[in-house]
């Protein structure tokens, strides 16, 4: 599904933040092979090479904080041109010293910004060291917030475990500040739930649970998606709703790459 029609005068643009998945099934990868499917185009700042795959993760080397602020920068200044259709997506930031340089230089961002707020690795390696008041001064600064249920628990210091819990912890979220919140529940029993809550109220977007092996990378996926659908004009509502339509038919098609399953 291309979301860029020949008609517009230019494709929609992404910047991608993020980690260096060396497989491609997730991180900063995963989301440039996602948005340049959807038609669009991409500038991709990495903040840290990892060494991982769908066991474990073997090391983590962040950037230099001045070096990715200069590159952000460099890639938010390429798309700041008249007509230029723009939003951006922060993935791994790896450490609290590149999370506040990404809230610093995001609070000018040229379009909306979706932060998926990763933390841990799918085989539950640590993909983040810091503490929570940088994350959630990248959140605040950020259109929406997209953390998955272990990711909220850890922003609010509590459980959250079912859908009352995502509920709870998405408006608590935006009493702190953050503008927007869709907590993501696919790890939750059953069919698959997330929760929007933004300044407008309360939705939820379910999906059957697809059976099968779990692919790596859905949470960076999404919210790609979602930041195309945003850079080409899209409702948040509408963003969301097409994106998890469009990932629940990735999910449905998966295939093995290795001894990883990739969407």
């Amino acid at each position: 599904m291309n979301l860029h029609s020949e008609a517009e005068s230019e494709p929609p643009s992404v910047v991608l933040l993020g980690g260096l998945d060396p497989g491609g099934g997730a991180g900063v990868l995963r989301d440039l092979l996602t948005v340049v499917e959807l038609g669009a185009e991409a500038s991709v700042v990495a903040t840290c090479i990892t060494e991982q795959d769908a066991r474990r993760v073997t090391s983590v080397e962040p950037r230099e904080p001045a070096r990715v602020a200069q590159s952000l920068g460099a890639a938010l200044t390429r798309f700041q041109r008249p007509g230029a259709r723009v939003a951006v997506k922060i993935g791994m930031v790896a450490t609290e010293e590149i999370a506040q340089v990404a809230a610093g230089a995001l609070w000018h961002a040229p379009g909306p910004v979706v932060y998926d707020p990763v933390l841990r690795a799918s085989s539950g390696g640590a993909l983040y060291h810091g503490g929570r008041a940088a994350v959630l001064d990248l959140a605040r600064a950020s259109t929406l917030l997209t953390p998955n249920l272990g990711e909220a628990a850890w922003l609010l210091d509590r459980p959250v475990e079912n859908l009352a819990d995502a509920t709870l912890a998405a408006r608590d979220l935006v009493e702190l500040g953050v503008r927007a919140v869709l907590l993501k529940g696919g790890h939750l029993a059953g069919d698959a739930t997330d929760v929007l809550v933004d300044q407008a109220g309360q939705q939820l977007f379910t999906s059957p649970r697809i059976a099968g092996p779990s692919p790596r990378g859905t949470g960076c996926t999404l919210a790609s998606a979602i930041a195309v659908r945003l850079a080409c004009g899209d409702p948040l509502r509408g963003a969301v709703g097409g994106a998890k339509a469009w990932l629940t038919c990735k999910i449905a098609n998966a295939r093995k790459v290795g001894d990883e399953w990739h969407l």
